[in-house]
């Protein structure tokens, strides 16, 4: 199938639904930063890759929807619609953040202790 063959799916959101789309998307995005960055703290590179393959996916998803706002212009009642909707959702994904802080934050802790421990344990065997 060639690239003018395929076929499209057409959606016509409403201000909610694009607003909660756009806060969802936002979200995975973060989750996949922390997570790369989490991998990078154990020295795990897969969360790495997976963020490399997805994160062009999902910001070229945000710019077909941001493309359609920009026709809409700031004034129209639609844009105010998508920001009302993806309010919560940013709010919901900072709360997910501080809840899971913490943890990440233990594990960057975790792994560095460990490592420090097996460096002085690899020292004292040399000795």
């Amino acid at each position: 199938m060639t690239p003018s063959e395929k076929r499209r799916l057409t959606l016509g959101l409403e201000g909610e639904e694009a607003g909660t789309v756009l806060g969802a998307v936002a979200w995975v995005l973060g989750a996949l930063e922390i997570m790369k960055d989490r991998g990078h703290a154990e020295g795990d590179e897969q969360f790495h890759d997976l963020y490399d393959t997805l994160e062009p996916r999902l910001q070229a998803l945000i710019a077909k929807i941001s493309g359609a706002r920009m026709a809409l212009g700031s004034e129209d009642e639609l844009q105010e619609e998508i920001e009302a909707a993806y309010a919560p959702v940013r709010d919901a994904f900072e709360t997910w953040i501080g809840l899971t802080a913490a943890d990440t934050l233990s594990a960057a802790v975790g792994q560095r202790l460990g490592d420090a421990f097996d460096e002085a344990e690899e020292a004292d065997a040399e000795e």
